[in-house]
């Protein structure tokens, strides 16, 4: 079983990890065209998507990356493995070499930042190109990208086989029938 605490940790800027690093675009909610689109905006439910829209002019579509709410719920980080449109309350964040596992273990670091920030000091620019988190690091001091994908995969594997126990629990127990 791999532990957190079997690594070096070391702090690495946002700016180091994602070389893309883009606000999305303000839209008003009267301007929303209804469609098949997740909008994310500033959320921390539901990966923040807040509305389904078709829109496709003058808005910032991204996927595959990390959303962090810079606003509202400031902090909330989900990886978005889906094309979305961005409000311009999300600062999405990419990098080309990673992949589902990695940004899974980034957003949940990420997501420490909501303890930092609030309602009254949001995350802008700025203060993203000066925030550092703490990752694993390999023996030579770099970004441990197996590790975190094989303790990723690890949690996952357990979570299912949690959920499997769980249902089959509730299936002997009930019969598989909801019953009143």
């Amino acid at each position: 079983m791999l532990n957190l605490n079997d690594r070096e940790w070391r702090p690495f800027f946002l700016t180091e990890l994602f070389p893309q690093i883009q606000r999305g675009k303000r839209l008003k909610t009267e301007d929303h065209i209804p469609g098949k689109t997740p909008y994310v905006s500033s959320s921390a439910l539901n990966n923040g998507v807040d509305n389904f829209i078709s829109n496709t002019e003058k808005v910032r579509i991204f996927s595959d990356c990390i959303s962090l709410a810079n606003s509202g719920s400031v902090g909330s980080s989900f990886y978005e493995p889906f094309s979305f449109v961005a409000s311009d309350h999300i600062t999405h964040l990419k990098n080309e070499k990673y992949n589902k596992y990695h940004y899974l273990f980034i957003a949940s670091i990420l997501n420490r930042l909501s303890q930092k920030y609030n309602f009254n000091r949001e995350i802008n620019d700025n203060r993203i190109s000066r925030e550092k988190i703490m990752l694993p690091v390999d023996v030579a001091g770099n970004l441990d990208l197996d590790f975190m994908e094989q303790y990723i995969k690890e949690r996952e594997r357990q979570l299912i086989q949690k959920y499997k126990g769980f249902i089959g629990e509730n299936i002997q127990s009930r019969g598989g029938i909801d019953r009143p």
